[in-house]
């Protein structure tokens, strides 16, 4: 079993990138009803095909195949590099559902679409119109494309990849399904997921990456620990 800090491959402090995450969060939470209302002011049928992207890029009806797709052509080829990238995309996936779907139960938040505003809350609840925050399409969007790009280590992926991820944050704002700070932190989430997903796949000397994660706190730190 290893450990790895969540705060893995950020280049600036961790209590300064906590500063930032805090305060893009606060800022996207005073401005929630105003960016609806641009959003919703502005329909197209570009926009609406672009939604469709971002919504299928997100959906697990997607990323579910596409991983288990590209973790089963690694080991078919008996390609390591492919393999790891469909563990990596696994592992993003695995924190949707044993992180974020556990905080959006417990938060209950209002989607836009239910007309309730943005600050009405029903913590414990496992109505889908309560499963605003946080937004999982953003997070597995996000975190799949920080390592899908990372593998394949091109500028033209990651310009590819993350306009895909983009796309979707933004669709779930149109679809009027998320508030703004559900796509902000849904992002962050899945990009920070990613990154120390990726580092401990680097550092594995076998190259071997794992079939489960969890979370446990040490010391002021979120260690994720990866299991065979």
């Amino acid at each position: 079993m290893a450990d790895v800090p969540l705060q893995a491959g950020l280049d600036v402090d961790p209590w300064v990138a906590a500063g930032i995450v805090a305060g893009a969060a606060s800022g996207s939470f005073l401005v929630e009803e105003e960016v609806r209302g641009l959003f919703q002011g502005h329909r197209s049928g570009v926009a609406d095909a672009l939604e469709r992207v971002g919504w299928w890029y997100g959906t697990p009806l997607f990323t579910v195949p596409a991983s288990l797709l590209t973790l089963a052509g690694g080991a078919l080829f008996d390609d390591d590099d492919v393999r790891d990238t469909g563990l990596l995309m696994s592992g993003v996936l695995l924190s949707v559902l044993f992180v974020q779907q556990p905080v959006r139960i417990a938060v209950g938040r209002a989607r836009p679409s239910a007309g309730e505003g943005h600050l009405s809350f029903e913590p414990f609840t496992f109505d889908n119109s309560r499963a605003s925050f946080i937004s999982g399409h953003t997070w597995s969007a996000f975190g799949i494309s920080n390592v899908v790009a990372r593998q394949v280590d091109r500028p033209w992926a990651s310009v590819g990849l993350y306009s895909l991820a983009t796309i979707t944050a933004l669709s779930r704002l149109y679809a009027d399904q998320h508030w703004l700070t559900d796509v902000v932190l849904g992002a962050v989430a899945g990009y920070a997921i990613g990154t120390a997903l990726w580092h401990e796949q680097q550092d594995t000397d076998d190259g071997n990456m794992v079939a489960g994660v969890d979370a446990a706190p040490v010391r002021h730190w979120l260690v994720v620990r990866f299991r065979i």
